[in-house]
């Protein structure tokens, strides 16, 4: 038997479970390390085990990393060092789950936030999909920090980067803007510059940044006041009302039509359907859903439903930036 960390949203963990069983019936859960954070059993080798996930992203899933090893933590600095020695093209990823019980405050003062920062200080790489990963994450089960180690091929855990939370060169003055950039990276979109972007529901708008320094031109529709900069910005055309009041007057066609409002996900898909007549025939959509519990599942298949009268549905993924929703890539449907 073979184990596994499997990291997912806390949102999602029964979906990501499922997800993983529809290519792995056996496979289980043997202890929850953290929200978000299993550790499973699998009768396969973690090779063929992550075979499914590797041409196209999961929905659900972030991350999975080999457990080849289980140490206590007062073991942890002289096995890793072993690994190591024998792993040493290997990059070293190490990371600290938060506590089930007191969560990411009791870390910060425990023995093993002194180990993972010295870890960390021994690495500097950042991974690529052809990289050798060591992986190890630091977990308390009751009142025991074990150590939780293994080797395997970046694009073998379905993400080159620890728990599937990528790196970014460029700052968001929110949350918002880093899931915009991470789905442009996880849907493989690569944005024209000089083309012409929709953000429906913009304010304040850290989408309609990522847009522009893409090069695009966006109208940016919101009932609420933009950052100063975005106002100033001539290739940004700001409409203050709501999005179903832009609809009868949209100065399209677009290339791209983008929407993360705050809006049920059903009433949210039969606006975007509406705005389906003003995006080009090659153009794109990227919009979330936001989902409430329960029947989150039940809610987004009702979404696609809808949204599958004008469009057809790329790709769908639970971004690690996400909170309860998911990020969907459109085309428009040729008729």
């Amino acid at each position: 038997m073979n184990h596994s960390i499997l990291t997912c949203s806390p949102h999602f963990v029964e979906l990501a479970v499922n997800e993983i069983r529809r290519s792995h019936p056996s496979v289980v859960v043997l202890a929850t390390l953290s929200p978000g954070c299993l550790l499973i059993q699998a009768s396969t080798p973690f090779d063929q085990f992550t075979r499914p996930f590797r041409d196209r992203l999961p929905i659900y899933l972030h991350h999975l990393a080999p457990v080849q090893q289980t140490v206590a933590l007062h073991q942890a600095e002289q096995t890793i060092e072993k690994w190591i020695c024998r792993h040493p093209t290997a990059i070293l990823q190490a990371r600290i789950l938060p506590d089930m019980v007191n969560g990411a405050d009791a870390i910060s003062m425990s023995p093993a936030n002194s180990l993972l920062q010295r870890l960390q200080q021994s690495n500097g790489k950042t991974a690529t999909s052809t990289s050798k990963i060591l992986s190890v994450a630091l977990a308390r089960q009751n009142t025991k920090w074990k150590v939780f180690i293994g080797v395997s091929w970046a694009n073998q855990n379905i993400s080159p980067y620890a728990g599937g939370v990528r790196p970014y060169s460029v700052q968001m003055p929110n949350r918002a803007g880093y899931k915009l950039l991470e789905a442009l990276a996880d849907f493989g979109i690569r944005l024209r510059s000089g083309k012409h972007a929709l953000d429906l529901g913009a304010a304040p708008g850290a989408w309609t940044m990522v847009l522009r320094q893409h090069g695009l031109k966006v109208t940016a529709v919101a009932p609420t006041e933009m950052y100063p900069d975005l106002l100033n910005d001539p290739l940004v055309v700001y409409r203050g009302m709501t999005a179903e009041e832009y609809l009868p007057c949209a100065e399209g066609p677009f290339e791209v039509i983008v929407n993360d409002m705050r809006m049920d996900a059903q009433d949210s898909s039969r606006l975007m359907v509406s705005y389906a007549r003003h995006l080009q025939p090659d153009g794109i959509g990227i919009m979330t859903l936001k989902l409430r519990q329960p029947n989150m599942r039940r809610l987004m298949d009702h979404s696609f439903r809808i949204l599958r009268r004008a469009y057809k549905i790329m790709q769908v993924r639970q971004l690690v930036s996400n909170r309860q929703e998911v990020c969907l890539f459109l085309r428009p449907k040729i008729e």
